[in-house]
């Protein structure tokens, strides 16, 4: 092949234009090949998304994950480096594939999102000396890499803009609980009640999944209260728009009768109706900071600046929100 790419005349015509053609096939690229081969490495890195769900229900698609993906596949392009996605169920088949890749040698390393708290995975990957990377600050171990939004503040932010509406019936609705973002997103709800010296009601805190399904589910629940919310603060933007349309079916007014608040700013928030007032997470920046940071763990150079970024988000205020009705 080193023939035919460096124009030798000892290959034939017909033999160049036929290897040609299968390098183009193959979307072969020299320098990649060359450094495959003497590392042994697939220059493919791997995203396991684990699925809140039980074993055959759907997958709800997830926007902020799409985004995230493109940010590290944009930078995986540029450097050659080939991108694996699996989404798996949570269960017995999450830790079976898991084993699968690790003990394969499928991919060079692993981008992980929404660590738990004590996560056989990450017990799993530092046991096999696998290299990995978190989306999302973990505290367990100083030998755990991540990159992170300052959700605690986002989470904070949201409620310190509610609370200058005048509003004091603010409804949470948490991530799920083993979900070690779940902790950081509580404190920032805590500090902005306590900030505001609104009182927090227990009735008022409801665990959700992340699914639009789960966003609507709660909130009819809340709404059917003895004494509603005025203001509801979910934990992604899918889960304000299933609280949106359980307003709207209710024949309130989303940002009137009742104030709706998202996390993530994924494209449909601008373009919701109302649009939602949201916290902006620079998800492609992100996807390309974790795969910097992963790099330079399969490559063994310095991590230095990369790990452990906590990066602050920023609240966008849109129609969603308002004033409580007096």
């Amino acid at each position: 092949m080193s023939h035919v790419l460096n124009g030798s005349t000892l290959v034939r015509e017909e033999t160049r234009l036929r290897v040609l053609k299968a390098i183009e096939a193959l979307s072969y690229h020299p320098k990649a090949a060359a450094r495959s081969l003497s590392t042994q490495r697939s220059d493919t890195i791997g995203m396991i998304r684990t699925e809140l769900r039980p074993d055959g229900a759907p997958a709800e698609q997830d926007p902020f994950i799409l985004e995230l993906i493109a940010g590290i596949s944009h930078a995986a392009m540029h450097n050659y480096v080939g991108l694996t996605f699996w989404t798996v169920p949570v269960g017995p088949s999450e830790t079976e594939l898991y084993q699968r890749v690790v003990r394969g040698r499928q991919v060079d390393g692993l981008i992980m999102f929404a660590p738990r708290r004590n996560d056989p995975r990450i017990v799993y990957l530092q046991q096999s000396n696998f290299p990995f990377v978190l989306f999302g600050q973990f505290d367990h171990s100083e030998n755990i890499h991540w990159v992170d939004v300052d959700g605690s503040s986002g989470v904070e932010m949201a409620v310190d803009h509610l609370a200058a509406l005048n509003h004091e019936r603010i409804a949470y609705l948490a991530p799920p609980s083993e979900q070690q973002l779940a902790l950081r997103r509580w404190e920032g709800f805590e500090a902005g009640m306590r900030n505001h010296r609104l009182k927090i009601d227990p009735e008022l805190v409801v665990e959700g999944d992340f699914s639009e399904f789960s966003g609507y589910r709660c909130a009819r629940l809340l709404l059917d209260r003895p004494s509603p919310p005025t203001a509801i603060l979910c934990s992604n933007d899918r889960m304000a728009f299933g609280v949106m349309r359980a307003v709207q079916e209710l024949g309130m007014i989303v940002g009137h009768d009742v104030s709706v608040v998202g996390f993530d700013d994924i494209a449909m928030a601008r373009h919701a109706h109302p649009s939602l007032t949201t916290i902006y997470q620079p998800v492609r920046e992100i996807g390309q900071l974790l795969f910097q940071l992963l790099q330079a763990l399969i490559d063994g150079t310095s991590t230095d600046g990369l790990s452990g970024q906590l990066i602050k988000p920023v609240l966008r205020v849109r129609e969603s929100t308002g004033r409580p009705r007096s």
